[in-house]
């Protein structure tokens, strides 16, 4: 029994690890913070769009959140 709980966590853990790095491959990426913010103030200036950037611990660049995804 403890085997198989062993095993549904390991793939629960693999099913987890593909879906974020799915989601990450979905976003706009940049090598540095100074990079994304500088893409976070064209979007604001061009559409309006109030984005912030963070650092992604999955791909260890940046992306951009509070808006919509282009």
């Amino acid at each position: 029994m403890a085997e198989r709980d062993i095993e549904r966590w390991f793939t629960d853990q693999q099913t987890r690890k593909t879906r974020r790095l799915e989601a990450c491959a979905n976003k706009r990426w940049f090598a540095t913070e100074a990079e994304a913010r500088a893409a976070a103030l064209w979007d604001r200036t061009q559409f309006g769009e109030r984005l912030t950037s963070y650092s992604c611990d999955v791909c260890t660049g940046w992306h951009l959140t509070g808006g919509h995804r282009r």
